[in-house]
């Protein structure tokens, strides 16, 4: 049986190199992770009774024959199917078939964790040997507008790089939002993503004040150095088109010999291989498939002969490159003189696999990218003034989708149709503690899904600090003000702080402003709400 599928977009037949690009997919998205991480996940999992992993130093794993080193149980062990956690070379299991029970316990068990682990798998035939046929589809953010609201110092500009990253990777709005949510520490792991993004000039960052205008954002008259007046285009409408007319690049997909060979190798054990013949129309039997021979006779031979894999290499590249046309051409290659006097063995088989890496090339076309443009302080600005007739436009169900020109304007000043392409997410960010907020809300509340964030004590690491924090967010909450006002984590963070530095210059100024009505100083505050912080404590 065949299990053809496609993995994150990645073509592959047959499950055990189904199961090859999952497990390399995983340890791929999870580079922080050690080798011992790896095997306690993996040991774990529902598809535990098959040893997934092992690293080069397993050396009882190896046995000598022939002088070459191969392994006692089946592992993918080509340089191409590697892989690497944090610079050991490690291996993956090749064996993914049924229990006793004829039932695909370990392979169905690695397709949940496919999907738990939104790894995209699309089935594209019938799964004979599968207990539920299990199609992942792909979960993308359909969200365009995110909102990053919360009181000063909780990390939501910090955030935003983890945010667009998460989104670049294809993870799951629930796990995208749960993530920022919990507002933990930011790595530095998704820094090379997020510099992908940069140096594809996909991403733009501006903002809001009083000043910023429509000319600013979308287009406007402006003088240029020789103080002419002329149009020109705002960020946001330059990111658009850039977005829209960015291009799609198709390729050619080919799997690689030793990936078609041992397809060739599986249909001949699973009794699934057509007959062969030569180019004389004579039947060629194959007595056996091995990993590197193949024991081949034909039909009018008295006695067998093998075919060595290396040689059937480069005859099929000979094949493909269209340096022989025939099996007396194999001369022109660089072979052994037994390769060439058994070319009429090698050419009928070098045909077959030649039909195999046809019949599963495949046409790649490059997904749609994403562009963003972060606005950070966006309550600070002029809405209305700002985005013009395109606050229509932003909302996720009026955005251009490719071919449809349902919602479109008209450019007051260009006179130019402009749209909003369905691959703009507009990330922005506000302070909930902003007076302005409450003119506002009303107009974004149904174009942004809002995301808060709140304070953060255990990215603390000073433990008075830590302390303090807990003790004037628990007042505040309680407060008027309520919890919108909490002082967020980012006061206190950093090596070696002076404590009594921030509380007389950050904390002492911010109570004030909280407070500036109540009598109580902030030395009152502060005492105030530690015995208030205790009592609760021991209560």
């Amino acid at each position: 049986m065949i299990y053809k599928a496609k993995i994150n977009g990645i073509e592959r037949e047959h499950k055990n190199r189904v199961a090859l690009e999952i497990i390399k997919q995983f340890i791929d998205k999870n580079q922080a992770k050690s080798y011992e991480d790896f095997q306690e996940i993996f040991n774990k999992s529902s598809f535990s009774s098959s040893k997934v992993i092992i690293d080069e130093t397993k050396k009882n794993l190896f046995v000598s024959e022939k002088g070459e080193k191969e392994f006692k149980t089946r592992y993918f062990w080509r340089e191409n199917e590697k892989v690497y956690i944090q610079n050991k070379t490690c291996y993956i299991t090749s064996e993914w078939g049924s229990d006793r029970d004829g039932l695909g316990r370990y392979f169905d068990g690695l397709l949940v964790f496919a999907k738990n682990n939104n790894i995209i798998v699309v089935d594209n035939e019938s799964n004979s040997f599968s207990k539920e046929k299990i199609t992942a589809l792909n979960q993308s953010v359909n969200t365009k507008n995110i909102m990053l609201y919360g009181a000063p110092g909780v990390g939501k500009t910090h955030n935003y790089k983890k945010l667009i990253s998460q989104i670049e990777e294809g993870k799951t709005e629930n796990e995208i939002f749960k993530s920022i949510s919990e507002n933990e520490e930011v790595t530095n792991q998704y820094d090379n993503t997020f510099q992908n993004i940069k140096d594809d000039k996909r991403i733009e960052f501006v903002t809001f004040h009083q000043s910023y205008s429509y000319e600013d954002f979308i287009e406007g008259f402006r003088p240029n150095e020789s103080g002419k007046i002329e149009l020109e285009d705002g960020v946001f409408k330059l990111l658009c088109n850039r977005a829209k007319n960015q291009i799609k690049e198709t390729t050619l997909h080919q799997i690689p010999f030793d990936e078609a060979y041992d397809i060739f190798r599986t249909q001949y054990i699973e009794n699934e291989l057509d007959k062969i013949y030569s180019v004389s129309n004579v039947e060629i039997s194959l007595l056996d498939v091995k990993e590197k021979t193949i024991k081949a006779q034909s039909k009018k031979a008295k006695d067998h002969q093998y075919v060595k894999k290396s040689d059937l290499e480069t005859v099929v590249q000979g094949l493909l490159n269209s340096a022989i046309e025939k099996p007396s051409d194999i001369k022109k290659l660089d072979v052994k003189k037994d390769t060439i006097s058994l070319g009429g063995l090698y050419y009928p088989i070098a045909k077959r696999i030649i039909k195999i890496i046809e019949e599963t090339r495949n046409i790649v076309e490059d997904k749609e990218k994403n562009f963003y443009i972060v606005i950070d302080e966006i309550n600070r600005g002029n809405i209305s003034k700002i985005f013009g007739e395109l606050i229509t436009l932003i909302e996720e169900d009026k955005r251009a989708v490719e071919d449809k020109n349902d919602y479109e304007v008209t450019l007051p000043y260009s006179k130019e149709k402009f749209k909003i392409p369905s691959n703009l997410y507009i990330i922005a960010t506000m302070n909930s503690t902003d007076k302005s907020i409450a003119t506002i809300d009303i107009a974004l509340r149904r174009r942004f899904t809002f995301l808060k964030m709140r304070p953060n004590p255990e990215l603390v690491k000073h433990d008075d600090a830590k302390q303090l924090m807990k003790e004037l967010n628990q007042y505040i909450s309680k407060s008027s003000l309520g919890e919108d006002f909490q002082l967020g984590h980012s006061y206190f963070m950093g090596d070696g702080i002076d404590l009594d530095f921030i509380v007389e210059y950050k904390i002492k100024p911010l109570l004030e402003e909280y407070f500036y009505s109540d009598d109580k100083s902030p030395d009152d505050i502060m005492r105030l709400a530690k015995e208030e912080y205790k009592t609760q404590e021991e209560n």
